[in-house]
């Protein structure tokens, strides 16, 4: 749906606003997302169900500190404004491109994307067990960013980030199961994507130090979402001992 949303986007904008350039068309489509998500939350009634209104769980906080490390790699490697241009042949200020990167880019995909994605569809899945959910909705995460070439991407730059994008999609699946919030992670998420938009450049050492954040966040997420399914049948089991020995 998502890509569908992309291709139809840009094929509607382009003739209709062809001044723009395609992140001036990306950045009124991650907008066009938000409303869509949000309006689809509304209709659903889920408010409380993907956890918008819920209290955060501050003990879990503390399995979002290994996320912390994707804020901090970028700002490690150092940082720089890049060139962006949403009409073409105008090249935006420095100002205006914070402006456009942090509020038009950054807030508007974490506001998307954690909502439809930690939010939900991972409470939609939630029945079929965390280790399902989490695991589907990341896929559907990872898969969808090639909207991203759609919209003019590179095939070599974007393709890799859409298979590392799985396995941070399975930790955070695991992470949202606990902390009972989702706003905690729609923070983090807007942080990682401000700090990643102005990445001066990807070292191999930057390289290096991502890949192994996304593996061991990856390898995180499994094992907590299989311990969530693990404690679940033990308590189901139990439940229906005691109903069999009351009986």
């Amino acid at each position: 749906m998502i890509i569908g949303f992309a291709v139809g986007g840009r094929l509607l904008l382009a003739p209709l606003l062809p001044q723009l350039t395609l992140d001036g068309v990306g950045l009124l489509l991650n907008w066009l997302f938000v409303g869509l998500t949000l309006a689809l939350v509304a209709w659903l009634g889920w408010w409380d169900k993907i956890r918008l209104l819920a209290p955060v769980n501050r003990r879990a906080l503390v399995y979002l500190l290994p996320f912390a490390v994707a804020v901090a790699i970028p700002v490690v490697f150092g940082l720089a404004i890049p060139d962006v241009s949403l009409v073409r042949g105008e090249i935006l200020p420095d100002w205006a491109t914070l402006l456009v990167l942090i509020v038009g880019v950054a807030l508007g995909a974490a506001l998307f994307e954690e909502i439809l994605y930690r939010g939900v569809l991972l409470r939609a899945l939630e029945s079929r067990g965390h280790l399902v959910a989490g695991v589907v909705t990341a896929t559907a995460f990872g898969l969808t960013h090639v909207s991203k070439i759609i919209l003019g991407g590179s095939v070599a730059e974007w393709l890799p980030s859409m298979i590392l994008i799985i396995p941070l999609g399975i930790g955070l699946a695991a992470v949202a199961f606990r902390l009972e919030s989702i706003w905690p992670l729609i923070v983090w998420h807007f942080a990682v994507d401000v700090t990643g938009l102005l990445s001066a450049g990807q070292s191999q050492a930057y390289t290096l130090t991502t890949l192994g954040f996304i593996f061991f966040v990856g390898v995180m997420g499994v094992w907590l979402l299989w311990q969530d399914d693990r404690t679940a049948e033990a308590e189901l089991s139990r439940d229906g001992s005691a109903i069999h020995t009351e009986s």
